[in-house]
């Protein structure tokens, strides 16, 4: 009987119902802030997929975020963001909470709450996201609002210009569910 279980351990472990999702094709991520004289835009283009099971986390390493300004870049990853000590940005779902479609053609829209992670501080966070599954994969759009200074991020001001901490995230990218 023992040897039985044994034997069977790694086809559960190598079983599809244990793999979770993975990223397909080239994400897109996209920070959106308003300021007093200007508006400002980070584009980044990496995200990295984790799925235990029960939780998925998407993580942005804000290094590679650009607003196409270097000097900006430096006062933000360096003064503001620290991402030296900080270096991703987190949204984690509850799995079971993040509907997806599951059949070919299949549209969802929906809502989930989750966390996120900026600065070292976790708040709760609501992810809007509309989600279309394709032949392999679901191509998702997701957004939600951040308010940096609730992540202890002293709000953004150079030469006059101030950043609303109040800014606005966007996500699109595939998911294959493994």
């Amino acid at each position: 009987m023992r040897r039985s279980v044994l034997l069977a351990l790694p086809l559960l472990i190598a079983s599809p119902a244990w793999a979770g999702y993975t990223l397909a094709g080239k994400p897109k991520v996209t920070f959106q802030a308003t300021g007093t004289v200007m508006d400002m835009e980070g584009v980044g283009s990496t995200v990295k997929v984790t799925d235990d099971g029960t939780t998925v986390s998407f993580a942005v390493p804000m290094a590679t975020v650009s607003t196409d300004n270097a000097l900006r870049d430096d006062h933000m990853n360096n003064t503001y963001v620290e991402v030296a000590k900080f270096p991703d940005v987190v949204v984690a779902l509850n799995k079971a909470a993040f509907k997806l479609p599951t059949a070919a053609g299949e549209k969802l829209k929906g809502s989930v709450t989750g966390t996120l992670t900026v600065h070292g501080v976790s708040q709760p966070v609501t992810v809007s996201y509309s989600a279309k599954r394709g032949d392999t994969s679901t191509k998702v759009d997701a957004t939600f609002s951040l308010d940096v200074s609730k992540h202890g991020i002293v709000i953004p001001e150079y030469l006059g210009v101030t950043l609303d901490p109040k800014m606005k995230a966007t996500a699109s990218l595939e998911l294959i569910d493994g």
